[in-house]
């Protein structure tokens, strides 16, 4: 059994991800950082976020404890009985790492008890680093985004309509985005980090995995449609207006599902609203002169109206 024996993306080169684990020689820490053995930990601690941070509701019975390392002494309440964000991400302790990792499934290795993990890092924070890089590495976006037969496939061209073809997208990628572990992560971890500690340079990575592939969808259909960025904006300004779009109506979403953001299916949902009113403001059609800035255009009318 190999690495390359291992799935997505796990069979990946991590000496640029997994930097602190032990050894004296760059050589030796970088065939360890590519081991089997660090993979496994990678995947164990992944499956703790997505046990702890999934969109399913939480274990309530004492194993599931037992499993995410939970101590219980006689005045604490049971995991069953906490609520997630009490604790952020005290779950993965070192105690809850080596139970998932003697448990873990082939092609993974099982590893018994504390003496591989401490051999290989010097520190149960080391590993949270490592874990924290590789899970915000662009590689592990598409993974767990898992929708792009719903939103990344031909809907924004081959639609009889524009605005349908966006309400449905939006729809789809707010409930995507929703059930991503990694999303709540990333939540918690932009929230209470350091400004220098790492976290948002690995934060900063998984956008651009997320982004990327966005902004060559955006190409591609705003050409089909006879559509071009106006004067005044980038296709990476765009990007991140929509990026920020989304994500804050998931916040909403995660945080008050009664608001109904998602309107019960794609017409009519809010974030498709919200889309439509960026998109109306910042193309203009290919076979027109250009106009001026949204901006100016703003500046102009508002002028207009404020002499009526």
């Amino acid at each position: 059994m190999t690495k390359r024996d291992l799935p997505y993306p796990y069979d990946q080169d991590f000496r640029e991800i997994v930097t602190r684990v032990k050894g004296k020689r760059e050589q030796t820490r970088e065939r360890l950082a590519n081991s089997l053995k660090v993979a496994s930990y990678l995947k164990a601690g992944t499956t703790l976020i997505e046990r702890n941070l999934g969109s399913q509701e939480p274990a309530a019975d004492s194993a599931a404890g037992e499993r995410a390392g939970v101590s219980r002494p006689g005045d604490e309440r049971a995991l069953g009985e906490r609520k997630p964000y009490w604790s952020g991400i005290r779950f993965l302790t070192e105690r809850a790492l080596i139970r998932e990792t003697e448990m873990i499934a082939p092609p993974f290795l099982r590893l018994k008890g504390d003496g591989p993990y401490r051999s290989t890092w010097a520190s149960h924070d080391d590993y949270i680093t490592d874990l924290l890089a590789f899970v915000f590495h662009a590689m592990n976006y598409d993974p767990q985004y898992g929708a792009a037969r719903e939103t990344r496939g031909d809907w924004l061209t081959d639609d009889g309509s524009f605005a349908d073809a966006v309400d449905r997208a939006t729809y789809h990628e707010l409930e995507a985005i929703c059930r991503m572990p990694l999303f709540r992560l990333q939540l918690i971890m932009a929230a209470t980090a350091h400004r220098n500690d790492g976290i948002h340079d690995a934060i900063a990575n998984n956008y651009a995995g997320a982004l990327e592939p966005w902004k060559r969808i955006y190409e591609s259909t705003f050409k089909v449609w006879g559509f071009r960025l106006r004067t005044g904006v980038t296709m990476d300004q765009l990007a991140d207006m929509l990026a920020a779009v989304t994500e804050g109506f998931a916040v909403r979403h995660l945080g008050d599902p009664q608001a109904d953001v998602v309107a019960g299916g794609p017409p009519g949902n809010l974030v498709g609203m919200a889309v439509l009113g960026l998109l109306n403001s910042y193309l203009e059609p290919v076979d027109r002169p250009r106009g001026p800035s949204l901006r100016e255009t703003f500046d102009a009318i508002a002028e207009r109206s404020r002499h009526h």
